[in-house]
């Protein structure tokens, strides 16, 4: 294997109800391209968030 390459696991327990449901989900997908997908529009979404300060001191924070 490449020396470049970090490899994270996920267990997924086939007696989990939940966790069949998901490996149903993925099962003809490209999994890794799909978890890196979902790790982009997770970091996309965080970086929207903004904190505002109005005039008389509040915090304003926006979502999306």
């Amino acid at each position: 294997m490449s020396k470049n390459k970090v490899i994270k696991s996920v267990s997924f327990n086939i007696t989990n109800e939940k966790d069949r449901e998901y490996l149903q989900h993925i099962e003809n997908l490209n999994f890794s391209g799909y978890v890196k997908g979902l790790i982009e529009k997770d970091i996309i979404r965080k970086k929207a968030r903004a904190i505002h300060m109005n005039e008389s001191g509040g915090i304003k924070i926006v979502l999306g």
